[in-house]
This record gives C-alpha cells, sequence and structure tokens, in this order.
C-alpha cells in the first residue's frame, strides 16, 4: 500500500525499489526523486555517487 505522503514522488534509480529503472553503471540504485508539490515538479538528488544533472534550456529559478 502506498503512503499517501509518498503519492507524489517517483524514485529514480537502478533498484528493484525505484519506480522509473535506469539500467546504466553511472545510476545509484536509488539516485534521485522526482516530486510534485504545491507549485511545480521537482528533481532532488539522493547523495547519489555522481550526483543528477538536468538539461536546462530556459532560465530556471534556484533557491538554496
Amino acid at each position: 500500500m502506498v503512503n499517501a505522503s509518498q503519492q507524489n514522488v517517483i524514485r529514480l534509480g537502478r533498484g528493484q525499489e525505484s519506480d522509473v529503472r535506469i539500467s546504466d553503471i553511472s545510476v545509484s540504485r536509488t539516485h534521485a526523486l522526482i516530486k510534485l508539490e504545491k507549485n511545480g515538479f521537482y528533481i532532488e538528488d539522493n547523495n547519489s555517487k555522481f550526483g543528477t544533472l538536468a538539461l536546462i534550456n530556459h532560465p530556471l529559478e534556484v533557491n538554496a
């Protein structure tokens, strides 16, 4: 059963527990998360060894 707080999260990685499985040695078993929040989608690295890269084709606001 899916936890209500996890319904808006997609897990990316090589591992069996990933929602989207990526068969590449540079991808960690639990590499990153895509989250749907009130104001849009967010990608979050899950402390992967090589980090998570995204191609951005337009200006993007970054909050730290």
